[in-house]
């Protein structure tokens, strides 16, 4: 793989930094939704594949449903959110957005309503297309990551498939490696897989430990629902609706900051936090910083609903 640019294949240590680059360059203030840097959206409830490390692997934890996010609400989510917003909107979540028949409009939506936003998409690159990925660019996506799922042999077939495009437009992600690599690769989807390799000592050892995702990362649900976190793939905590509220409204929300001032002190005893594998440190510390002067402030005590 060291014949790859590095800018194409990610592997887990070369996302981290790309990560962390995008997020120093990230403006904060002192509103207290400046903390989020990106917006997850789950446009679809479809996904082509059952791999091994997904809930998905069992229909009785995580069945496969038809359920698509629409245009509409795509709209209606993306007017709660100021057009001034200048983070990352990333397309990713719990399916596979490409199997969303809207999802090239939606991505056009986004770019309409949220014109200094990063538009992002995740895929398995199963069912994309030259044509697909030229009405995603044209719609105003500004980077597509390609999960390599099967190995480094379907880098060649995207090669071909995106020769078109600038190489900065688009990344390679592996999903191969150390099943505890910092989490980035593999981990445990809140509690809701099983994966060989991965022992409860990835999970004991982050007792004690804050985690930064409820502080910088909004996760959206195809029907605008708001979970806590990323990684609630059993959608045990919904805190709010970007189809129903405004961005600060969801943000700062009562059941969602119940759940950061635990996590502040490091009590992960409520779940799925309490079953989790993944390291939640790597990113966002100015974020959890932030969101940790809003809640000791006098401000706090005037609350949202």
């Amino acid at each position: 793989m060291s014949n790859i640019p590095t800018r194409q294949l990610d592997d887990q240590f070369s996302f981290l930094y790309w990560r962390r680059d995008q997020e120093a360059k990230h403006r904060y203030t002192s509103d207290p939704t400046s903390a989020i840097l990106t917006i997850e959206v789950n446009t679809t409830e479809l996904c082509n594949r059952t791999c091994v490390f997904c809930p998905r692997h069992d229909p009785s934890v995580f069945p496969n449903r038809n359920l698509h996010m629409t245009l509409m609400g795509a709209d209606q989510i993306a007017t709660n959110i100021p057009r001034t917003y200048t983070g990352k909107i990333s397309f990713s979540g719990f399916g596979e957005n490409l199997l969303n028949p809207e999802f090239a409009d939606i991505v056009a939506s986004f770019r309409y309503y949220l014109p200094r936003a990063t538009l992002e998409c995740n895929t398995n690159g199963d069912v994309l297309t030259t044509d697909l990925a030229w009405n995603l660019f044209d719609g105003g996506l500004d980077h597509l990551y390609i999960n390599l799922y099967d190995g480094n042999e379907q880098i060649e077939y995207f090669d071909k498939l995106l020769k078109e495009f600038p190489e900065d437009w688009y990344r390679y992600r592996v999903h191969w490696g150390d099943a505890d690599t910092h989490g980035l690769i593999l981990n445990n989807r809140g509690g809701n897989v099983e994966w060989i390799g991965l022992e409860d000592s990835a999970v004991e050892k982050l007792v004690g430990k804050p985690c930064h995702y409820p502080f910088y990362k909004m996760f959206v649900d195809w029907n605008g629902d708001v979970l806590f976190c990323s990684n609630d793939w059993g959608r045990e905590h919904v805190v709010g609706n970007l189809m129903q509220q405004s961005l600060e409204q969801a943000w700062l929300s009562k059941p969602w900051r119940a759940l950061r001032k635990k996590l502040l002190r490091g009590d992960r005893s409520q779940s799925p936090c309490n079953k989790c594998s993944v390291d939640g440190t790597l990113f966002g510390k100015q974020s959890f910083e932030l969101m940790k002067e809003y809640e000791n402030s006098d401000y706090r005590k005037l609350g949202t609903s």
